[in-house]
Order: structure tokens, then C-alpha cells, then sequence
């Protein structure tokens, strides 16, 4: 299951139900301005994690257009992370002003290869988010690789 840590003001507890495996969905407030969420680098994760985000985004009031292009670019980076990691991945999402950045760290390997080699079934995930994101900046991290796409939202918020 994934693990969530907010940055600003905490995620006020609500209702919120409980799925598989025990765990507790909270529900988010607009003051919460940054969430980070951690999971097994496995294929399961990824719809998972979406979700989650998707959560958020509607606690943030983006609009329907944005969610979706977001949860495609969220699907995308966390498919690569899994593609490339081990262990665990992290996906961040901050709202920013008028911005949307969605940040996924693979927790990778150097030289670890894809399980297939056919340019037919891979390589055009960060095309998708290169066409979709504002930016979209990918570096070496400490332990593994990061990806940033950063998105135009139509409105803005104030900073806490």
C-alpha cells in the first residue's frame, strides 16, 4: 500500500473509506498544496496511485480536462518507474499558483534494461508527457531517476 506525507497544512481526516488491505483514504482540504505518495514499484501500484492523486485533484478543484491530462501523465511516469525501478516508487503532486507539478522518483538502477526491447510496445510514454506538459524535466537522483512534468492549471491558488 502506499504511504502519504503532505507538505503545508496537514490533510484534514474525513469520512473517508476504507480499501483493500486496511487502509484509510483521507480526505484533502485546498490548503493541502503538496502530497507524496509511495508504493511497490510493481504494475498494480500505478492505478492505485492514480487514484489517489485523482482524489486530490478533485479536493484541489481542477477541472475535469486537467485531472485527465494529469492522470495520463501520472500514468505514463509511474508505468516508466515500474518499467526501470525496484522496490518502491514516489509520486508527488504540488499545486503551485496556477501550476501542476507532478514529480515521480523510480528509485532505479543504473543500466537496468526494460523487459522488452520492441519499439512497438514501448518508448513513447515521455513523448505523451513531453506533448501534454509544460516541462518536462528528467534527472539522475540520488538512488534511481526523477521525472518533473510541470502543467498550466486555468486557475490559481495562493500560497500558504
Amino acid at each position: 500500500m502506499s504511504t502519504l506525507t503532505s507538505v503545508g497544512p496537514p490533510p484534514v481526516a474525513g469520512p473517508g473509506s476504507v480499501r483493500g488491505g486496511g487502509f484509510r483514504s483521507p480526505c484533502l482540504t485546498r490548503k493541502a498544496h503538496r502530497v507524496t505518495l509511495s508504493a511497490p514499484a510493481q504494475p498494480k501500484s500505478v492505478g492505485h496511485l492514480r487514484k489517489r492523486a485523482s482524489m486530490i485533484f478533485s479536493a484541489w478543484m481542477l477541472t475535469t480536462d486537467e485531472t485527465q491530462a494529469a492522470e495520463l501523465v501520472i500514468s505514463e511516469l509511474l508505468t516508466n518507474a515500474v518499467e526501470h525501478g525496484h522496490d518502491e516508487m514516489t509520486l508527488a503532486v504540488a499545486r503551485t499558483g496556477s501550476a501542476l507539478e507532478i514529480t515521480v522518483a523510480d528509485h532505479g538502477r543504473a543500466g537496468h534494461r526494460s523487459r522488452s526491447d520492441d519499439p512497438e510496445e514501448h518508448g513513447r510514454g515521455l513523448a505523451i508527457v513531453a506533448a501534454i506538459a509544460q516541462d518536462l524535466i528528467i534527472d539522475r537522483a540520488t538512488e534511481g531517476w526523477r521525472a518533473l512534468a510541470r502543467m498550466a492549471l486555468q486557475t490559481s491558488v495562493s500560497e500558504p
